[in-house]
């Protein structure tokens, strides 16, 4: 049973990352949690962060929670972080500070976009992307604070197709 659960335990506890942007994730995603399976998730995420598998698998099960309740809840995880980037990604493309504030409030892009100017920083990221010139739009993400994912910072992901977003 141990080395079944294991796979989805990490899985599981990667998904709860998202409590390292927003301290309320679980509140906000559309699934019944208890407060002692909350402290759980969170729990079991700082122990893997550690290195303590074995003991994140512990706190998980101690908890109740089995294969399918990780399940459902990183799938409700994707659904909450799906809809804030259509939310953001609107807000930008609308250049609507106000709808981007709301949008991305307690993500880590919201925290880095600090007020007006930051946000006209954004988009002028975004516009210097859409153009082609990916080297002055990654030196304005950096300028704020913004890295490309993989380094676990801000998430803003450059590249070229027409689909590029902005993440959380």
């Amino acid at each position: 049973m141990k080395k079944l659960f294991i796979p989805v335990a990490a899985f599981a506890i990667t998904a709860t990352s998202l409590s390292a942007y927003s301290s309320d994730i679980f509140e906000k995603i559309n699934i019944d949690l208890s407060s002692d399976e909350i402290a759980a998730l969170e729990t079991a995420h700082e122990l893997r962060k550690e290195g303590d598998r074995d003991g994140a698998i512990e706190v998980l099960e101690d908890a109740g929670l089995g294969r399918e309740d990780l399940q459902e809840i990183r799938q409700a995880v994707r659904e909450y972080r799906q809809e804030v980037r259509a939310e953001v990604r609107e807000a930008v493309e609308n250049e609507d500070y106000d709808d981007f504030i709301d949008a991305a409030a307690g993500t880590k892009l919201g925290e880095a976009i600090e007020s007006e100017s930051d946000f006209e920083l954004l988009l002028e990221a975004k516009e210097l992307r859409d153009a082609g010139d990916k080297e002055g739009a990654k030196a304005i993400m950096e300028e704020l604070g913004i890295e490309r994912p993989g380094k676990h910072k801000h998430g803003w992901r450059g590249g070229s197709e027409r689909g590029e977003r902005f993440q959380q």
